[in-house]
């Protein structure tokens, strides 16, 4: 007789874009060292509880049930634990509106002062080659 297949619903966690229907004993110590180094203890320093919440995370049993809705996102997009959450409620005005138009015009000026200068420096070498006969 044949082992039936796993329920999809199992083992919703992928390693290797495979699902990870199989839970090592070796999975599951590595996450309850790793568990065991959030909570700020040594990793060789292992409860039953960093080995239950380890098997469970393992098995897909601590995350958020799949929906088919999109939910609006209530953070920034870092991922830095150490910034602020930022409250993205209502639009901020731009604060340097007109600095960044005078910015934009100082730019244009000096791009046609640049190309003034090219052009004459061309010319200037164009008439001294044809001083000296060159074409």
């Amino acid at each position: 007789m044949e082992p039936s297949p796993p329920s999809p619903d199992h083992g919703r966690i992928l390693r290797h874009g495979r699902r990870a229907d199989q839970i090592t004993e070796d999975a599951v110590d590595q996450r309850a060292r790793e568990l065991a180094q959030i909570a700020g203890r040594s990793p060789n320093v292992i409860t039953d509880e960093d080995r239950r919440l380890a098997r469970a995370e393992l098995g897909g049993e601590t995350l958020p049930d799949t929906t088919l809705t999109d939910d609006e996102g209530v953070a920034g997009l870092t991922r830095d634990p150490g910034e602020p959450r930022s409250y993205t409620g209502a639009p901020v005005p731009q604060q340097n509106e007109p600095e960044d138009q005078q910015v934009t015009e100082r730019l244009v000026l000096e791009g046609v002062e640049e190309a003034q200068h090219d052009q004459m420096l061309a010319a200037s070498r164009q008439r001294r080659r044809e001083e000296r006969g060159e074409s």
